[in-house]
């Protein structure tokens, strides 16, 4: 289960401010942070776990996917990411 908390409520009108939330994965909270809403690279962090950076791309066929950087943890960041693109519709 997935479940999105802002802890910033501060709105601005600049694409690339940095926003801050949480995202409650099964009884873990991942702490997302998005770094550039112009290239889509977020910085995610959950306890017990080294942080990973995740970002947007296109795959082979065209189709924006999300991955991990460094690699190993796509389905994770598949999972945050489309949860971190209704946040960013949610505050527009």
């Amino acid at each position: 289960m997935l479940h999105v908390q802002g802890m910033e409520k501060n709105r601005s009108r600049e694409e690339n401010e940095q926003k801050k939330f949480q995202i409650m994965i099964g009884e873990k909270i991942a702490y997302v942070e998005i770094i550039s809403l112009i290239n889509y690279i977020c910085s995610v962090e959950i306890l017990g776990q080294d942080p990973i950076f995740i970002t947007r791309i296109k795959d082979k066929n065209n189709k924006p996917c999300w991955i991990s950087i460094p690699q190993g943890n796509d389905e994770l960041a598949a999972a945050i990411g489309k949860y971190i693109e209704e946040y960013i519709r949610s505050q527009e």
